[in-house]
């Protein structure tokens, strides 16, 4: 599975304009430029979803897991719980704003 790299908003950048940079795994050199209406609230919903990726894969894939056990007759009340609590917690790491 490919990792994708950390990002984070720039504070060194600021424009008088809507516009945000976000630094790729911490260096400066590497950045992703947005200017346009929103960008401040478009960045940070893309550093949300991007820097939680791996635990959005890994609560989807556990759910998968469990819906599968479940398709073939094996009952886990306690394994439901917990993957429902770790996909809830995932969601409101991410945010609502999907």
């Amino acid at each position: 599975m490919t990792s994708l790299p950390r990002l984070e908003l720039s504070d060194h950048h600021r424009s008088p304009f809507d516009e945000a940079v976000i630094i790729i795994d911490g260096r400066e050199e590497h950045t992703i430029t947005m200017e346009c209406e929103g960008a401040l609230d478009l960045a940070h919903r893309l550093i949300r979803y991007v820097n939680a990726y791996q635990d959005v894969v890994t609560a989807l894939t556990a759910a998968a897991n469990a819906l599968r056990s479940y398709e073939f007759g094996n009952s886990a009340p306690d394994l439901a719980h917990d993957i429902a609590a770790h996909c809830e917690a995932v969601f409101k790491q991410v945010g609502e704003a999907a």
